[in-house]
């Protein structure tokens, strides 16, 4: 009986203590949320953490793991997906969702909203693949803008651009053609000919951003602008001015009329500012993008056309910093031009600094450009000048006959009717002046022969000089009287009796 009263008192202990056991023991720990939830209707979502992504670039860096959304592919609508992180988003740091359908292809980007705890960050998208939250230091970035674009406006202005060639160069230089111009490199330029004696004169641009070249006296043969890059910007420029892209050559007709001169100037006025600081700004978005690694295959120049594709930017051109900034770089623009890419360069263009930057800019770009921007090429056309040349011939008036040779030898005769000589000369030309058209040389008489002279005059002498003259292909020889005409004049009748 005692002993089974112990065992009793034991089990009752036993109880009491299992039930108090139960009493104070630790629940189970709940399973921890998710860091990635994912709201997409109608589908049935997995997730699978891939580990620590590698940043592109030291300028970038991953705040989240790599995470594959599954199934793979296109959406039938919208999913949104919330990432969570275990360290909140710095101060100061941009978030954009980096993207890739498989590790081996190329990042793209998703824009992102960032919680008010910034402990997570949100975003949606039209199809699954890999996603991570990728930041960088958005003080870093324009700083870094800044040393580019300053090193870009003071760290040389050339284009390693070719020099153009012409054919029949030396050709072209004759018939009176000449040209100069100013000694700087802002322009290469060729003047040649034709096989048909044309000239043309083609300038090619050797500077990183377009010039404006209003070109006086010549027509525009060609502009490759007008067929490709810049072909926007050529368009709504004034007619009296070409627009020469970086590297590229302007073919100018460069026929002239005797007496007259042609010119090309690249001048610097507000619209090529513009350019200039806009072309500079584009390179340094560009340089920022090959250090988040995301700079591969696009060329300044296809920017650039870009942006001048849009209205916006085309009606800004020339009305300063601000209106720039508004119109070519602000945040919309940003992205139409460099797509998903521009969600790294927007937050950059549009933060007050960057715009306070290109204010205080503003008259370095004015003087920087016009520095290096003005340049000048003047052809010329000489008027033909009259020389001993111009008077050699033959030249007929009634009974008369003037012959003067290339080496300035004239022999003269002077008759009356057919039978009759009255005098026979010789003299010498010197000191011609005018030109082919309209022409004076001095004459000294080197012989004289007296036939039948009975004029009131007296009869030259040797030795004694004259003038002679020439106009419209009528010589006037004042010592014997007469006047005599070449062919064309004589046939009309012009040196009769």
């Amino acid at each position: 009986m005692g002993t089974v009263n112990v065992r009793r008192r034991v089990a009752t202990a036993v109880c009491v203590l299992l039930v108090l056991s139960g009493c104070t023991a630790t629940p189970p720990p709940a399973a921890p949320a998710p860091m990635v939830e994912v709201v997409a209707p109608g589908v049935e979502v997995t997730t699978r953490d891939l580990g620590a992504a590698t940043a592109p670039t030291p300028q970038v860096h991953f705040l989240s793991n790599l995470y594959e959304l599954n199934p793979s592919g296109p959406l039938p609508s919208p999913a949104t997906a919330t990432i969570r992180l275990q360290n909140p988003v710095p101060d100061g740091d941009v978030v954009v969702v980096a993207r890739r359908p498989t590790s081996t292809d190329e990042w793209e980007y998703l824009p992102a909203t960032i919680a008010q705890d910034r402990a997570s960050v949100s975003f949606t998208t039209d199809h699954f693949s890999e996603f991570g939250l990728l930041g960088f230091d958005l003080g870093k970035a324009i700083d870094a803008f800044k040393r580019d674009f300053i090193d870009g406006l003071t760290g040389g202005l050339t284009q390693t651009a070719d020099k153009p060639t012409c054919d029949n160069e030396q050709r072209a230089r004759g018939d009176g053609y000449s040209v100069t111009s100013y000694s700087k490199d802002t322009l290469f330029w060729c003047l040649g000919a034709d096989n048909a004696g044309h000239r043309i004169l083609k300038v090619t641009n050797n500077r990183r951003y377009p010039l404006l070249a209003s070109h006086r006296g010549m027509d525009v043969i060609d502009n490759d602008i007008d067929r490709g890059q810049l072909s926007s910007l050529s368009r709504v420029i004034a007619g009296d001015k070409a627009v020469i892209a970086p590297s590229g050559t302007v073919t100018f007709n460069a026929d002239l009329s005797p007496g007259t001169s042609a010119r090309i100037t690249t001048e610097a006025d507000a619209i090529g500012q513009s350019l200039y600081a806009l072309q500079t700004g584009v390179t340094a978005l560009l340089q920022i993008l090959t250090r988040f690694g995301a700079g591969s295959g696009i060329k300044a120049v296809d920017i650039f056309n870009k942006m001048l594709q849009g209205k916006s930017c085309l009606d800004a051109l020339g009305k300063g910093s601000g209106a720039m900034i508004s119109g070519c770089l602000d945040a919309k623009q940003i992205m139409d031009v460099f797509g998903y890419k521009g969600l790294l360069l927007a937050p950059i263009m549009v933060a007050c600094p960057i715009i306070a930057f290109f204010n205080s800019q503003w008259n370095a770009f004015a003087d920087q450009f016009n520095g290096n921007s003005i340049y000048r090429i003047e052809v010329a056309r000489a008027k033909p000048v009259a020389s001993l040349a111009t008077f050699a011939g033959k030249w007929m008036g009634h009974s008369r006959l003037l012959t003067i040779t290339a080496d300035r030898k004239a022999t003269e005769h002077v008759g009356s009717g057919c039978c009759n000589p009255v005098i026979d000369l010789t003299f010498t030309l010197s000191n011609p002046q005018g030109n082919p058209g309209t022409a004076t040389a001095t004459i000294t008489v080197t012989s004289v022969q007296l036939h039948d002279w009975s004029w009131r005059e007296a009869p030259p002498k040797v030795g004694q000089t004259a003038t002679i003259k020439l106009a419209d292909g009528v010589i006037t020889e004042p010592l014997a009287g007469g006047t005599y005409c070449d062919h064309v004049k004589q046939l009309a009748g012009v040196c009769g009796a």
